[in-house]
């Protein structure tokens, strides 16, 4: 059982993925087809309007076909955010799933898309596409590294297209770090985290950024978007990650920009932080483990298991961690961020998230 193996399983369903949003984004008309509300009891509280896309509920099956293709054990362990019914125009449910016929698929697309063949067929060449990944460019470990559990201990969380909102609406704004967006596509991310189901410890994380950068095209008047991947593994003492040492410019924290302001007030003016507003949990979280912010928290109970799985598993190799804000702040010793329980799917008590450790010591005795 290699660690490695699965790891390079989970960066190319997130390439895919990342594929996925791209087409999706980039064609105008065929986004127009695919955004759809959810319903209120699979909506998040923090919004007034939730949406889910056909692209959250295309990545979000075709990771499972493509994972559980290659480790059986693991078919029932995979979970994500997504219902995977979607609506189409003339009221017709539909269950988007991915099989091992291609036209199967397509068919159960154009059921979705109104009989739009060509549509469909574009998506579905993305679904079933090999994807080739630079192991090297990636900085895999070339040891092989064995897994602590077997295959049946072990649970994955995916959070297709993290940032919906961002994804349907497009704007790019960024702080005045240029290296972090308030808002916009570069926000968007496809979160897979891997855990181990005794302890609920996250063991291995992959974080693509779709639309990390925006490239020119000389031959297309459209925009053209390249992307990232974050990686990291986390078993017993081994720690790796694909990610440099970076010391921020500032002592930086990043909040939500609904974040309460009891709290802002605290850290900017008694932690004297610099108080930056982003979207997206995981984009947020990411931005710890990178080094470019140094503290993220989050009061309020508006995150799931799949937004922070995969974070926080990079967040882990790096020698940090993800807490329960409010467990941590009335006990005044530091709960992390735990899935053993497969019925609690919500980080009720908010998040605090520190890549240095002492760090987090600090904030508690203030």
């Amino acid at each position: 059982m290699s660690a490695i193996n699965l790891l390079k399983e989970l960066l190319k369903a997130s390439e895919k993925a990342a594929n996925i949003a791209r087409v999706c984004r980039q064609n105008q008309r065929l986004f127009s087809l695919l955004v759809q509300e959810k319903e209120r009891d699979e909506s998040n509280s923090r919004f007034d309007h939730d949406f889910k896309t056909l692209a959250d509920c295309l990545i979000q099956e075709m990771i499972k076909y493509d994972i559980a293709k290659q480790f059986p054990e693991l078919r029932d362990n995979i979970r994500g955010e997504e219902n995977a019914k979607f609506t189409n125009t003339t009221g017709e449910s539909v269950i988007v799933t991915v099989t091992d016929d291609p036209e199967n698929t397509i068919q159960i697309l154009e059921k979705i898309l109104n009989g739009d063949k060509e549509a469909a067929s574009a998506l579905v060449d993305e679904v079933y596409r090999d994807v080739d990944l630079d192991t090297e460019d990636l900085e895999l470990p070339t040891d092989s590294i064995p897994l602590d559990s077997n295959w049946s201990e072990l649970g994955i969380w995916i959070d297709p297209i993290d940032g919906t909102a961002e994804y349907i609406k497009g704007e790019e704004k960024l702080t005045k770090y240029p290296n972090i967006a308030s808002s916009g596509l570069k926000c968007c991310t496809v979160l897979i985290g891997v855990y181990e189901t005794c302890q609920g410890t996250p063991i291995l994380g992959v974080i693509n950024q779709p639309f990390a950068d925006k490239v020119s095209d000389q031959d297309e008047f459209q925009e053209k978007y390249r992307g990232k991947i974050y990686w990291g593994l986390s078993i017993g003492d081994l720690k790796f990650n694909n990610i440099a040492p970076h010391e921020p410019d500032a002592r930086i924290a990043i909040l939500s920009p609904s974040e309460q302001s009891k709290y802002v007030d605290f850290i900017r003016n008694q932690l004297k932080y610099d108080v930056i507003y982003s979207s997206g949990a995981g984009y947020k979280i990411l931005k710890i483990a990178t080094g470019e912010a140094e503290l993220f928290l989050l009061s309020k109970g508006t995150t799931y298991k799949w937004d922070t799985c995969a974070p926080q598993a990079i967040l882990r190799s790096m020698n940090g961690d993800l807490f329960n804000l409010q467990d941590t702040l009335i006990n005044k010793s530091v709960k992390k961020i735990a899935y053993q329980d497969r019925k609690v799917i919500r980080n009720l008590g908010g998040l605090i998230a520190y890549q240095n450790i002492d760090k987090l010591r600090e904030f508690l005795k203030l």
